[in-house]
């Protein structure tokens, strides 16, 4: 619909075109309605699973809490981080429908095995750890494979708004789920939250059950080698394509430096709320600032609809500006205002190099490609953490602002000069 269309319509028909523009995958493919329904109500349950969890640790570890929270991260994030970057080659020999039904099934049953031993008052901090790593060895393949099932589900046209649509729902779970997770555990209690997140797995698996394979645009299992020589000779041609195809070499270049260096709001944002001389509920409003920004942004992205290398780099540059601003800030509102847009920024971005990697890739590498893009933002974490703190320990906040947006203004001009040059 056109902008003169717009204006002919009215106010409402404004409103409801703009709701149809935004919210078309869902209306249009009833495979994508299921996918996003289930995804919405297990999100809000893993963000309730990972509030309970940490309190948990908190709890029992007393005294060596701290240690006891970071080795809980570590077991999280290290199956990724050592094994993410041979997912996609895994998914390429699997069905992939199939094998997502298998890894939410996996999923629910470390939720509820959480929720048994919490029921029965024996929960200890190691068979939560343990179970984390279990969960980290479901997401090498389950995190892929959810990413590139967007595409089977709505087709190229629709790809852009569909994974705005996704990016939303994880704003949307990450702004409202710690909040619903501090509820639950106030008044239910730590078991309840983690049956909690086991049941809400089966809305995720109901779609997929109820699914019409009919409809989806699955691609055939590879014909190749199973063995462990086959995955990483092909995961070694996928670097190569890499290397090669300027499209991809600059989103996950842009990819990894974000990572790294543009999402620390986890580490920063306390250290500002200390140098505000705030309490922690205006930590919990700044970073409700930042969800509701970047949620803003996913739906704003759903609406347009359109994605491409240009757009990549000005939302990188609006999220490197976004960052340089809050070094200067001196008041919650002023903080909160640019939050909102570094949310927003980031969500852009982040719409904008999935749907732009999964359009400019071979359909028999896309699954790989995104497991080398998954791996650049969970991979990456074990390192953000600990260089934004310690750049923090050093300079503030403000230097690691600083560093951040400096670092992406440059990284996204320099980049824009190659992709010019083509």
């Amino acid at each position: 619909m056109t902008r003169s269309d717009l204006a002919h319509a009215g106010p409402g028909g404004a409103v409801r075109a703009v709701y149809r523009r935004t919210f078309e995958s869902v209306r249009l493919h009833r495979n994508y309605r299921l996918f996003f329904g289930g995804q919405l109500v297990s999100q809000l349950g893993s963000w309730v699973q990972k509030v309970a969890q940490g309190w948990f640790v908190l709890q029992a570890g007393q005294a060596h809490a701290g240690t006891a929270l970071g080795v809980l991260v570590v077991c999280q994030f290290a199956p990724y981080t050592v094994l993410g970057l041979f997912g996609g080659a895994l998914c390429d020999r699997l069905d992939h429908h199939r094998a997502l039904i298998v890894s939410q099934a996996l999923s629910m049953l470390c939720a509820a095995a959480l929720a048994a031993l919490a029921f029965g008052g024996g929960l200890r901090i190691w068979q939560v750890d343990v179970l984390a790593v279990i969960q980290g060895v479901v997401m090498i393949v389950d995190t892929p494979l959810r990413q590139a099932f967007v595409l089977q589900l709505v087709g190229r046209a629709q790809l852009p708004n569909a994974v705005s649509l996704n990016v939303s729902v994880f704003n949307l779970a990450r702004t409202a789920g710690p909040a619903l997770g501090g509820i639950a555990i106030a008044a239910l209690g730590l078991a309840w939250c983690f049956l909690v997140n086991a049941l809400s797995f089966l809305a995720v698996l109901a779609g997929l059950l109820l699914m019409r394979r009919t409809e989806l645009q699955l691609p055939e299992p590879a014909g190749v080698s199973r063995s462990v020589r086959g995955i990483v000779r092909d995961t070694g041609a996928t670097f190569r394509y890499t290397l090669r195809s300027r499209v991809s070499l600059i989103v996950l270049i842009l990819v990894g430096v974000v990572a790294t260096l543009g999402t620390s709001f986890n580490v920063t944002l306390p250290v500002v709320t200390g140098e505000l001389h705030a309490n922690a509920a205006v930590l919990g409003i700044l970073f409700s600032c930042y969800g509701i920004g970047a949620l803003l942004g996913a739906l704003g992205m759903a609406g347009v609809g359109r994605t491409g290398v240009p757009m990549l780099l000005w939302s990188c540059v609006a999220l490197g500006a976004a960052e340089a601003m809050l070094v200067p800030q001196h008041t919650v509102l002023g903080t909160g205002i640019v939050l909102a847009g570094a949310g927003s920024a980031l969500s852009v971005f982040t719409a904008n190099a999935s749907s732009t990697l999964q359009l400019s890739v071979p359909a028999e590498l896309r699954v790989r490609l995104l497991a080398l893009y998954s791996f650049l933002w969970i991979g990456t974490a074990p390192l953000s953490g600990p260089l934004a703190g310690v750049l923090s320990d050093r300079g503030g906040p403000g230097l690691v602002f600083a560093v951040a947006g400096i670092t992406l203004a440059i990284l996204a001009g320099f980049a824009g000069w190659i992709w010019r040059r083509r």
